[in-house]
């Protein structure tokens, strides 16, 4: 695989085009389509999460886990690209480890 972050320094605006929960135990999967000089591109990603917490008053009564990123379908999205390979891709913050349910 492919150093995002050092190959990918070109940025362009995709578009949402689909929205997959795969459920608790699979994670959800984003699709984002963008395009350059004129081909248009998909890259597929599991959705991450940021984690906050939940409270009553001073004090915590849970978590709450909430995507990273956008994730309705149609919105408009960064995605950061190889230049010299635009099929090298990635949506620009939907990085971290926990995945979305």
């Amino acid at each position: 695989m492919f150093d995002k972050k050092e190959k990918c320094t070109s940025i362009v605006e995709g578009k949402i085009v689909s929205f997959e929960s795969k459920g608790s135990e699979h994670g959800s999967i984003i699709t984002v389509e963008y395009e350059i000089d004129n081909v248009k591109y998909q890259i597929k990603e599991t959705v991450k999460l940021k984690i906050s917490v939940i409270k009553l008053g001073f004090i915590p009564i849970g978590q709450r886990a909430e995507p990273k990123i956008n994730t309705e379908v149609g919105s408009v999205i960064q995605v950061k690209y190889n230049p010299d390979n635009p099929n090298e891709a990635y949506i620009v913050g939907n990085d971290g480890l926990i995945n979305c349910c």
